[in-house]
């Protein structure tokens, strides 16, 4: 009972930030691989407990949503084929090969929040735009946690999009893209779906209350939060699986 509360409370946190900006998802992963849940086990299960927070996170701006997937349709279409492609990947991979990945993988998607990014706009950055959301799309099925920081990344990229409406978009893309590839974990057998029901309850509150109040919090408070969980993280699982 204790750690399905504090998995519920640790899915608020990781559904405020998710939907306010993203990678909060590398603060749980770590945690759930704690609890003694196999390194694929635990990203399969991350990522069906907060998918939902990117889909709550658009509550405030429901009457804008059909809008803004036909504006970002051939992106969104991009992504979820591509994390298909991640997600059999990664199902199919003997899972000592993912061990020695997932401490390299989880310390870049922690390093991308430090990523500064410069806006730019034309043909041949819009085909780099699609590239990225297809790389990104793919490390969502392949593995997940910092895919919202990634897609942002990318989005901004575009000097003519509306920065006020790029977080929204981002939790639309990571919403859909998520919400396909979990299809295929559910069929994977590798799902505690005890331990995603926690997160799932929390990361739908949590959410909702980010997608409200995106811009009012100070991006440094939960940029620090991230940043510190996933380094330490980080370092923690390259002693595990590396040492």
């Amino acid at each position: 009972m204790l750690e399905f509360l504090l998995i519920t409370v640790v899915g608020f946190a990781v559904g405020v930030i998710n939907g306010m900006a993203g990678g909060a998802s590398v603060i749980s992963y770590p945690i759930l691989l704690a609890t003694g849940l196999s390194p694929v086990s635990a990203a399969v299960t991350n990522a069906i407990g907060v998918t939902p927070a990117n889909f709550f996170a658009l509550i405030s701006i429901r009457g804008q949503i059909r809008a803004m997937f036909k504006e970002y349709a051939a992106l969104i279409y991009i992504s979820v084929v591509a994390s298909i492609a991640g997600a059999l990947l990664l199902l199919n991979m003997p899972p000592r090969i993912f061990e020695k990945i997932v401490p390299f993988l989880l310390f870049a998607a922690t390093a991308s929040l430090l990523v500064k990014v410069k806006p730019h706009r034309g043909k041949r950055h819009a085909i780099i735009d699609k590239v990225g959301i297809g790389a990104s799309g793919f490390y969502c099925g392949y593995f997940g946690p910092g895919q919202g920081v990634l897609v942002i990344a990318v989005l901004a990229r575009d000097a003519s999009r509306n920065p006020k409406t790029l977080n929204a978009a981002k939790n639309l893309v990571v919403g859909v893209t998520s919400a396909v590839s979990n299809v295929v974990y559910f069929f994977s057998g590798q799902v505690n779906w005890a331990l995603a029901a926690a997160l799932l309850v929390g990361s739908t509150s949590g959410g909702t209350l980010g997608g409200r109040f995106a811009s009012r919090v100070d991006p440094l408070v939960y940029k620090s939060l991230v940043l510190t969980v996933g380094f330490g993280a980080s370092a923690w699982l390259f002693a595990k699986y590396l040492l």
